[in-house]
């Protein structure tokens, strides 16, 4: 599950993060540089553009790009504190935009109930 505080962005860079480092240390480091220089996306920047991340990914690695989105998609999901469904047809930033809109509502909701509890406990009561 994720930590308290915690952006999507952060929880994405570090989905992609462990996604890209089973395929190891300096193959992860050379997508990295692959994206930052052929596609001019810097790492900071792939929460914002996660299509061009998405097609960069492919330009780098080909057919396994689709592995490692998966891998990236099931860490982003466990991090939002869903579960994953793989679907025929859909991309990568679509199942990234579902992410971010569970993590959202989950988010809302924790504060919500931690604002409840707040208001009652300052409550005189009488």
């Amino acid at each position: 599950m994720t930590v308290r505080g915690e952006s999507f962005d952060q929880l994405l860079l570090e989905s992609i993060d462990e996604g890209l480092s089973v395929l190891g240390s300096e193959p992860q480091q050379a997508v990295y540089h692959f994206l930052l220089t052929i596609c001019a996306l810097p790492r900071d920047e792939v929460p914002a553009r996660v299509a061009e991340f998405s097609a960069g990914l492919k330009k780098a690695l080909g057919g396994a790009s689709k592995v490692i989105e998966r891998v990236i998609l099931r860490k982003l999901f466990e991090k939002t504190g869903s579960t994953f469904r793989d679907a025929q047809d859909t991309d990568f930033k679509t199942y990234v935009e579902d992410a971010k809109r569970r993590f959202e509502v989950t988010s809302r909701r924790h504060d919500d109930s931690s604002e409840a509890f707040r208001s009652k406990k300052g409550q005189v009561s009488g």
